[in-house]
């Protein structure tokens, strides 16, 4: 492995400076069933163009490369009590996010994508609030069964600390290991050497052990490409349910050595879900 892609999962899993700052540190989910929420797809530009394609109410905040100022600020304002899913690139989103944060928008999900032209291959690096539900798992699985080479890292932001158990991966062909960090997390690796995905994360191979439980359920997962899986599991979450229930876990998925190797990307983007 190149020495520049050493620790690429250690760095993947520390998320963003936007997230830091603006994912809340108590969890949101209370004890009971959440109840279902009206969401918004926002886009601003093409991104957005085949993510979560399947939600009726869309906001579009311009076509250039930034977020219209007039149309975010109406949207902040008409939205309130509703959730806000999107897709957008990078420079965007960091001007989006400001406007959010001054309008009391609460950010409970983001998303940082990298991907090849064709997207066989592709990392996403995950942060959400405690207490809402994970997006890696699904996302996996979806791009698992198109064949292609990916690094997903997950992690909460402002977690309790409480222990919640890992999954076993074994029938999507990955081995799954405990990790003993400071922070305890869960590396699923296939295609990947145990020292590969060690050398990955920056730990030493001897302070993680095989997962040893049931096999994980695996639900059928349809090609679409990354934006499309990941938008659906977006929108699905957002909008609550008895799943949401099920907190995310601080997790590194990765499958295929190219994954962890350099390649030439096509863009960056950032997903989200906010309340509003």
């Amino acid at each position: 492995m190149k020495a520049q892609r050493r620790t690429l999962l250690k760095g993947m899993l520390a998320g963003s400076a936007v997230a830091a700052v603006g994912l809340p540190k108590i969890s949101f989910a209370g004890s009971s069933a959440p109840a279902a929420r009206e969401i918004v797809l926002v886009g601003c530009g093409a991104p957005a163009a085949d993510f979560a394609d399947h939600i009726a109410a869309r906001r579009d905040l311009g076509a250039g490369p930034l977020p219209d100022y007039a149309a975010t600020r109406a949207l902040f304002e008409s939205c309130r009590g509703k959730r806000l899913v999107g897709l957008m690139e990078d420079g965007a989103y960091v001007l989006f996010s400001e406007l959010a944060r001054d309008a009391g928008v609460r950010l409970v999900f983001e998303g940082q994508h990298t991907a090849s032209a064709d997207g066989r291959v592709s990392r996403h690096a995950f942060s959400a609030a405690a207490g809402f539900h994970g997006s890696a798992e699904a996302l996996a699985a979806a791009l698992t069964g198109e064949d292609a080479a990916f690094a997903i890292a997950e992690t909460p932001v402002g977690a309790s600390g409480r222990l919640v158990r890992g999954g076993d991966w074994s029938r999507l062909g990955f081995d799954s290991y405990h990790v003993a960090d400071e922070s305890p997390l869960w590396l699923h690796l296939a295609g990947v050497s145990h020292a590969e995905g060690c050398a990955a994360l920056g730990v030493a191979e001897s302070r993680t052990e095989p997962l040893h439980c049931w096999p994980t359920y695996v639900p059928a997962a349809p090609a679409a490409g990354w934006r499309t899986a990941l938008g659906r599991t977006l929108a699905r979450l957002a909008a609550g349910g008895e799943e949401n229930r099920l907190p995310c876990v601080r997790q590194a998925f990765v499958r295929g050595p190219a994954a962890l190797e350099d390649f030439a990307v096509d863009n960056s983007l950032v997903s989200f879900v906010m309340e509003a």
